[in-house]
């Protein structure tokens, strides 16, 4: 039997890996450097270049599926 998860189909892009991606530089902060969300894309199975900027890594992950 398969659990079902909750519904994310509204879920606008505010969670889970792009809360971590979309905070802004401060010396303080878990700002996610490129290498690091390369390194989690390839942890998760998703698609990326090498010469990907951060616009290009976002896009690939929300088209893998992740909300």
């Amino acid at each position: 039997m398969k659990i079902k998860g909750p519904d994310t189909s509204s879920m606008d892009y505010k969670y889970g890996i792009f809360a971590k991606i979309n905070k802004p530089y401060t010396p303080s902060s878990q700002y996610w450097t490129n290498k690091q969300i390369k390194m989690w894309c390839g942890m998760n199975d998703v698609y990326y270049e090498d010469t990907d900027k951060r616009a290009d890594l976002i896009e690939r992950i929300k088209q893998a599926g992740y909300k």
